[in-house]
């Protein structure tokens, strides 16, 4: 009987850890935290209807980035092919940089987005942008303005407005 209690006890104390020290030999005890890096985030703009078949023809907007959010751009102020992508085939999109007029923000994005045959209320187009490190935006901290859904005649079509959702990684 003592030695099973002998043993069980050897166990009990060889199973308990040491004094929550994970120190390695030359790191001196110091927790390494890695530096925040710069992280890619794509910006989706839907369009919504009064009814799930609504139909548009064209749209436009300005998208105004947070401070630390850019894209890249040409020099005459386009912004580079694939960064901003529509979510509909056969679609016509294209996106130049504003300058913003105050450097408290980001730059503001002008993007419009066209189909010759039409496209109904959902995804319409996906800006993929860059994060500064330590800066993560919030979809709060974008902001989507002027948008203008246009019908085949290309008059406004006021009851579908936008929605703008955020993936980062």
């Amino acid at each position: 009987m003592k030695l099973p209690a002998v043993m069980l006890m050897c166990l009990l104390l060889a199973a308990c850890g040491g004094s929550g020290s994970n120190q390695i030999p030359g790191n001196d005890g110091n927790v390494h935290i890695p530096e925040p890096a710069s992280g890619t985030v794509h910006v989706l703009v839907t369009a919504q209807g009064p009814v799930a078949d609504a139909v548009l023809y064209a749209a436009q907007f300005t998208l105004r980035l947070p401070a630390g959010v850019s894209v890249p751009t040409e020099a005459d102020g386009t912004v580079t092919d694939g960064v901003v992508a529509s979510a509909i085939g056969g679609s016509y999109v294209g996106a130049a940089v504003i300058t913003p007029s105050s450097s408290a923000s980001g730059p503001v994005l002008a993007v419009n987005i066209a189909n010759p045959v039409g496209m109904t209320v959902g995804p319409l187009v996906t800006l993929t942008c860059t994060a500064a490190a330590g800066t993560p935006p919030t979809a709060e901290s974008f902001t989507l303005d002027a948008f203008s859904a246009r019908n085949a005649g290309g008059a406004a079509i006021s009851d579908i407005t936008s929605r703008l959702t955020l993936q980062t990684q």
